[in-house]
């Protein structure tokens, strides 16, 4: 890659959204990289795709192979290294959306054009953010015009089969038969989990996107060690279909529950650390079920 001139805004964020769908997927040192496949995914040409991937190649992420075109260097399914990159415009305007679809400010069907009126961005960004996305499932473009919002967990209903399907596959992930905890990532987990548990403590509360990520860390965390593709990539859909919800509901949120549930996952993880898991996975079915019996009170209640 040249070094005349600084990579340009548009390379940079395609650089984070490659890292970012690296991270949705699960790539392992070795995976290929299609150009043409994420050019059409993240909605550009071939060139700036190309100049991101040279930008991850000088920080070794990626490298390329002769005739053979990019593989990953490294593994880049943990999410390590998407604070590699700055969080861009787009990126901000993405978390925006999704607040804003959370708290049905945003219909479920839109267009570019409202959009780009209700937020004063450019239309560019506008149309990088839906398509980023729809990359994660979140948002489809409709046939001629605008673009529709997947069904999200908005029902009692909806939110009740999405429990009773994490319990389902995130104690199936436990139970593989290759699970393996990075000691190095369980640590930091488990320090990141007492650190947000002091602020509640002190503070009594803590930020809507610090909560909501930690959570997400938390589950696919869990699913990553499990060494199944799979389960990761089911979980990681259930954590994007949750941001649409729970952005909305985290203002409802009292400090007991949010202590409650930090000191949930923190043994579970030290259940796991200590090599327990099948205590690991009974207390991971009773933090899951605590939530879905409450839904499926509601459900009986309304009924």
């Amino acid at each position: 890659m040249s070094t005349e001139s600084s990579p340009s805004a548009l390379q940079i964020d395609i650089a984070r959204q490659i890292l970012l769908q690296a991270q949705k997927e699960g790539w392992r040192a070795g995976h290929p990289i299609v150009e043409k496949t994420l050019a059409t995914m993240f909605g550009v040409s071939r060139t700036p795709m190309r100049a991101a991937l040279e930008i991850l190649a000088t920080k070794d992420l990626v490298r390329l192979i002769p005739n053979k075109g990019f593989v990953a260097a490294t593994d880049l399914g943990n999410g390590t290294y998407i604070e590699t990159f700055s969080e861009s415009e787009t990126e901000r305007l993405k978390q925006q959306i999704l607040r804003d679809r959370s708290v049905g400010t945003i219909p479920q069907e839109v267009s570019e054009n409202e959009l780009t009126e209700r937020y004063g961005i450019a239309r560019g960004t506008i149309r990088k953010a839906l398509t980023q996305l729809s990359s994660q499932g979140l948002i489809h473009r409709q046939r001629g015009h605008g673009w529709a919002f997947v069904d999200s967990l908005d029902s009692p209903e909806s939110l009740a089969e999405s429990y009773r399907f994490r319990i389902a596959i995130e104690l199936a992930g436990l139970a593989e038969p290759n699970y393996r905890a990075d000691p190095d990532a369980l640590g930091a987990l488990i320090a990141e989990h007492e650190n947000m548990f002091d602020q509640i403590n002190a503070a009594g509360s803590v930020s809507r996107d610090s909560w909501l990520k930690l959570n997400a860390s938390f589950h696919e965390a869990l699913a990553a060690w499990s060494g199944n593709r799979f389960i990761l990539q089911s979980v990681r859909m259930q954590n994007d279909l949750r941001l649409l919800r729970e952005s909305s509901v985290f203002d409802r949120l009292r400090p007991e529950r949010m202590e409650r549930s930090l000191r949930e996952h923190i043994q579970i993880l030290r259940y796991i650390g200590s090599g327990e898991i099948e205590f690991a996975q009974l207390a991971l079915r009773r933090h899951l079920e605590s939530t879905l019996q409450k839904v499926e009170d509601r459900i009986r209640s309304e009924r």
